[in-house]
Order: structure tokens, then C-alpha cells, then sequence
């Protein structure tokens, strides 16, 4: 027993003498940041924005990995059976904790990824196709209670904030709309841009510049203010539809079991990212606003975001499958 009790304290101890040292070798290899959606989406261009500036804090090569599907499910699922030594992580948004709401037989367990820091967030916008038939916000609403299910609308795929927040809407003003999930907001945007489909909640930054060209038209923006990139959208409240936020968290995670030691370096590297005044007013330019924090609070953050959203997605009929 006592020698039992002193190669268990040995192997602490060693433990305990690797970690700094497994810390101070790191990083020796190319990092990958899987994006769980496809490129051309929000939270690839936010993954492109910081790469660069990441890459000169880690100080090693970031290669952005995009695989999407899922609604973000398989990019997680690639992060979460990833070895734990700090050579891949995810770039993860609201939707973590809401993915047994949908997918019935997953394979790993939202809750176990190590929270390594907040990125940034943005406000998502509800607009339509240059043909869309309804002048503003009210005429889509009048539209869906004479005829509930009629209108459909698009986004970058179910239990996203964009998903939520429209169901919300719905909810909230007694309605029925029809929800068209796409492969992210990449391909939304496409349809949207086609008149394949004539309304969608996307991120600011999909839409900003076709917005701006008049080939997309704003009805309202889903969150708590007006966005500074775009102060001549009202929200949804100021509109009187309600308290709609489909604000975009967008945060950084890493396998179950990476030490404290490497995530304390992905933090350090993230904030640093996003802290210069360049880096804070080219997010502000896309369309995005820097965030940064600490794995702490990112973990309080993601532990109530099923609470919140999951009864949203069940009153929207949304079951696992």
C-alpha cells in the first residue's frame, strides 16, 4: 500500500513537472481551428480576420479547416475526438450546447469541450430577396397569420441564433413561418441573392455589402440595439415585434482534456488577438465586435445557453434525429 501510495505520488509529481514543460515547447506544430461551417459564412470571415494576427501571437502557422454539415455538428465532433495537445481547436458559436436537441445519437458530449475564450460577436439581420414582395416588417407578419406556414424563410441551419431568434419572432407575435436550414450562410446568401428563397436571417457581415448595393433589402436587425455598422436598421423591438436577439457569440474551444497549461497559451494568443485598436476597428468594418475574456467565463457563459434556447427550439417543433 505505501508503495502504491508513493508511485501514485510520483506519477502527480511528474505530471505536475511535464505540464510546464509541455507548455514551454508549445507550440511546435501547425495549429488547426476548425470551422464547423462552410467558407463564405460569418464565422468563416471571422476565422480569416483573426488568423493572421493569431498566428503572430502563437507564434506558429493557424490553418483554418472548414467542415461543415451538421449545423455544426461534424466540426465538432472532428474537435471534440481530437488528440488534447493544442494542435486543433474549434471555432464554436450559441449553438454548442443546443446539439442534442438535435442530432439524437451524438457522439460526444457538448459540455466536455475546454472553453479556451470569447471572440467576438454580431448582430444578425433579417432581409430579403431584391423581388421579395413585402415592403416591411409588418406586411411579412400580416402575410404569415393570413396564411400560417406560407412564408418560409432561410438560414444557416437549425438551432442557429439566427434559427432561434426567428422563431422567437414567431412566437412572440402568434405567427407560423416555414424554416429552409441551408448549409450555412454562405449558400443562404446565394439563394437569397438568386430569389431561390425571399427572406433570411443571416449574419451582418454575410449581407452587409449586398445590403449596401441594394440587391438585398433589410427588414429589421435581431438584437438588443442598433448595430454601429449599420445604424439605419431598426431592431425588432424598435419596430414593435418584440425582443428579438439573434446576437452571434462567437467563441474558441478545445478537445476534453487539454491541459490548463496550453489552453492559458490559446487564451493569452486569442486576447492578444483581438485587443489592438486595428484588429478591434477592422472586426468593427466586417461588421463584428471584439471580445477576448477568460476560459472562465466563456464556460459560465455556454453552461446556460441551453436553458435559454432549448424550450425555443421544442416550441418550434425541432426533435432530434
Amino acid at each position: 500500500m505505501i508503495q502504491r501510495r508513493q508511485a501514485i505520488a510520483g506519477a502527480v509529481a511528474a505530471g505536475m513537472v511535464a505540464a510546464p514543460a509541455v507548455a514551454q515547447s508549445y507550440p511546435s506544430q501547425p495549429i488547426h481551428v476548425v470551422v464547423p461551417f462552410p467558407p463564405g459564412g460569418g464565422t468563416d470571415a471571422l476565422a480569416r480576420a483573426i488568423q493572421e494576427p493569431f498566428q503572430k501571437a502563437i507564434g506558429q502557422t493557424v490553418v483554418i479547416d472548414n467542415r461543415g454539415g451538421g449545423g455544426g455538428s461534424i466540426g465538432h465532433e472532428i474537435v471534440a475526438k481530437a488528440a488534447p495537445d493544442g494542435y486543433t481547436v474549434g471555432f464554436s458559436s450559441n449553438n454548442q450546447m443546443l446539439l442534442p436537441y438535435l442530432i439524437a445519437r451524438l457522439s460526444f458530449d457538448p459540455a466536455s469541450f475546454v472553453p479556451v475564450g470569447f471572440v467576438a460577436k454580431q448582430e444578425s439581420v433579417f432581409v430579403g430577396s431584391a423581388d421579395a414582395p413585402w415592403k416591411d416588417l409588418a406586411a411579412i407578419t400580416e402575410a404569415a397569420r393570413k396564411a400560417p406556414g406560407d412564408v418560409q424563410y432561410g438560414t444557416a441551419g437549425v438551432s442557429t441564433p439566427m434559427h432561434l431568434s426567428t422563431e422567437r419572432y414567431a412566437i412572440l407575435n402568434k405567427i407560423r413561418l416555414t424554416h429552409v436550414p441551408f448549409r450555412g450562410t454562405g449558400p443562404l446568401v446565394t439563394d437569397l441573392l438568386g430569389g431561390h428563397v425571399k427572406l433570411g436571417m443571416s449574419s451582418l457581415t454575410s449581407v452587409a455589402q449586398h445590403l449596401q448595393s441594394g440587391k438585398l433589402k433589410a427588414y429589421g436587425m435581431a438584437a438588443p440595439e442598433r448595430a454601429q455598422s449599420a445604424p439605419d436598421i431598426p431592431t425588432f423591438k424598435e419596430l414593435g415585434f418584440g425582443d428579438v436577439d439573434g446576437t452571434i457569440v462567437y467563441t474558441l474551444i478545445a478537445p476534453p482534456g487539454t491541459p490548463a497549461p496550453l489552453i492559458a497559451r490559446l487564451n493569452a494568443a486569442l486576447n492578444a488577438s483581438v485587443a489592438t485598436p486595428e484588429m478591434r476597428e477592422d472586426l468593427r468594418k466586417r461588421g463584428f465586435v471584439a471580445m477576448g475574456g477568460t476560459p472562465e467565463e466563456l464556460g459560465k457563459w455556454t453552461a446556460v445557453q441551453a436553458p435559454i434556447w432549448g424550450p425555443v427550439l421544442q416550441a418550434a417543433g425541432v426533435k432530434p434525429e
